[in-house]
């Protein structure tokens, strides 16, 4: 089993210590017994920048440079097939998608290896975040099922874990969603749910298990139009999607009652969202 993991950082952006944590903590967990490959895209970096670190990261660290800025999912995406180009992944390895402001427990890459190895059916864990989470090592005893109102409202980028021949299977981020797209979110909410759906297994840790600060009051209201529209684009496919899909229309009704979404950006989230639905019918 090998942990492999995609991250990005813009370099001119105020998350620099935070950076320097993540990598930090990629550096401990793979002085363990599990082994820990990290594929990093530095935004905004030079080539003498990028030697620097390069001289300073975790041995397990890989990291590319690009002198201007994409949106996250083209990183990713540019990550992943750098990684594919590079090496094969094994049957047993381990992906996961952390960010630049998170940080992983030591314990975290002995603790997915068990949980998968514990089942061979399982194709995609997740759990959740918190800013100090669990430090005690967790095996597949606390995992159960996971469910699809978890799997939309708890997952995120930093708390999905998918296994490697599922990844591969799953393709690429959708580069129309994300941060530094106009849809400001939601590819991590598309991609997970589009692995639940393929899984022969999914699972759920209900304990915090990675770093990372918690959303805040704001979050759901900034990602409203991204999470939407991947909503509509899946409510056809299951009866709890479709519940979700409609719950988030009501959820924006309430958002733009309280004032923490304008009604502009409602109806521009709710035309995207038509868009998605209409995109369906017509293929």
């Amino acid at each position: 089993m090998t942990l492999i993991l995609f991250s990005t950082t813009d370099l001119k952006g105020a998350r620099q210590a935070e950076f320097g944590r993540l990598l930090r903590s990629l550096g401990r967990n793979a002085l363990g017994d599990e082994p820990v490959r990290s594929y990093v895209l530095l935004q905004n970096c030079s080539d003498e920048e990028l030697a620097v670190l390069r001289a300073h990261a975790p041995a397990c660290c890989h990291l590319m440079a690009r002198a201007g800025r994409c949106s996250l999912s083209a990183a990713r995406n540019l990550l992943i097939e750098a990684a594919i180009a590079q090496e094969a992944f094994g049957p047993d390895d381990i992906v996961g998608f952390p960010d630049d402001d998170c940080w992983l427990p030591d314990h975290l890459a002995a603790s997915l290896a068990a949980t998968f190895a514990g089942s061979e059916r399982l194709d995609l864990l997740i759990c959740r975040i918190a800013p100090d989470p669990g430090l005690a090592a967790f095996g597949p005893g606390a995992m159960r099922p996971a469910a699809m109102r978890e799997v939309v409202r708890v997952a995120t980028s930093n708390s999905m874990f998918v296994r490697g021949p599922a990844f591969l299977r799953l393709g690429r981020f959708d580069e129309s969603l994300g941060v530094g797209t106009p849809n400001g979110g939601a590819e991590d909410t598309d991609f997970v749910i589009r692995a639940f759906l393929a899984a022969r297994q999914s699972g759920f840790v209900d304990r915090a298990v990675v770093a990372h600060a918690a959303p805040d009051r704001n979050s759901a209201a900034k990602y409203y139009r991204g999470a939407l529209i991947v909503l509509a684009r899946h409510a056809h496919r299951n009866p709890a999607l479709f519940y979700e899909f409609l719950r988030k229309l009501l959820v924006g009704g309430y958002f733009t009652l309280c004032g923490r979404l304008r009604p502009v950006a409602l109806l521009a989230a709710l035309g995207a969202a038509t868009r998605s639905l209409g995109a369906r019918a017509a293929s």
